[in-house]
């Protein structure tokens, strides 16, 4: 019998209220099927379990954080559009190869969270998962948070902004990264300098030394616990990185 999902859930309930219950209720059963099937998987083929189960707990943390906070960041003006979570369910379909069932359940979490989206507890739920994450995956957790609102045909407000900024903070990200991340989000002249966090007036040799930082700072492999359903999203910023220093060695020549 599998018991780890329950108590994600009773965790889950401890730091996010009411809410949290439902929430981590739902999302544990993906990490029970998970454990089920790892199980099975290691009797058939005469293998003890390994420590895979960390790796799982670790995308159920994704998972969760994902989902509350984005229905948070969607109901920051206190008026969450249907578009908005029917963009965030589309994002989890088309992104994400999970099976059928428990593609239901990621939606019914979705739609758990937006009916008790007033009872989220937004500061308890970035806290935990800036406990329970690397940098990295709190990286890539901004960036899709940003990614998400940013679906919605009206753009992102700045009530989701506001909150989003909020976020990253009890995330404990730091300014620099804040804004290469919301600089992909916005069409400015100097987008490609924003997105490397440096001002047009820095050095070849400063912008050479941000970019290798950068560069192995947002690596792919930095977040392959959380599956390769996350690798490749992530991979989506290791490239807009290359780009934009590609775009400013072109500009300068070197």
């Amino acid at each position: 019998m599998a018991f780890k999902g329950k108590l994600i859930g009773a965790l889950l309930g401890s730091l996010a209220g009411p809410m949290g219950t439902i929430l981590g209720g739902l999302i544990g059963h993906l990490y029970d099927r998970a454990t089920e099937e790892r199980d099975s998987m290691g009797r058939i083929g005469g293998r003890s379990r390994t420590a895979a189960d960390s790796i799982s707990a670790a995308q159920l943390d994704f998972l969760t954080s994902l989902i509350g906070l984005s229905i948070a960041v969607a109901n920051a003006d206190r008026h969450v559009r249907v578009s908005q979570v029917d963009a965030l369910k589309a994002f989890f379909r088309q992104s994400f190869p999970y099976s059928q069932e428990d593609q239901r359940v990621i939606q019914a979490v979705i739609d758990e969270t937006f009916l008790n989206r007033d009872r989220l507890d937004v500061d308890a739920l970035a806290s935990y998962y800036h406990l329970s994450s690397s940098p990295a995956g709190r990286l890539l957790l901004l960036r899709l948070l940003f990614k998400i609102a940013d679906a919605d045909r009206r753009g992102i407000s700045e009530a989701e902004q506001r909150l989003i900024l909020r976020i990253a903070e009890r995330l404990r990200i730091d300014a620099a990264s804040y804004q290469s991340v919301a600089a992909e989000f916005k069409g400015e002249d100097d987008r490609a300098y924003k997105i490397l966090g440096v001002s047009p007036e820095a050095s070849n040799d400063q912008i050479r030394s941000v970019y290798r930082k950068l560069a192995a700072q947002y690596h792919p492999d930095k977040v392959a616990n959380l599956g390769r359903e996350f690798v490749e999203v992530a991979e989506e910023k290791f490239k807009l990185i290359n780009e934009a220093y590609g775009e400013i060695r072109s500009q300068r020549g070197f």
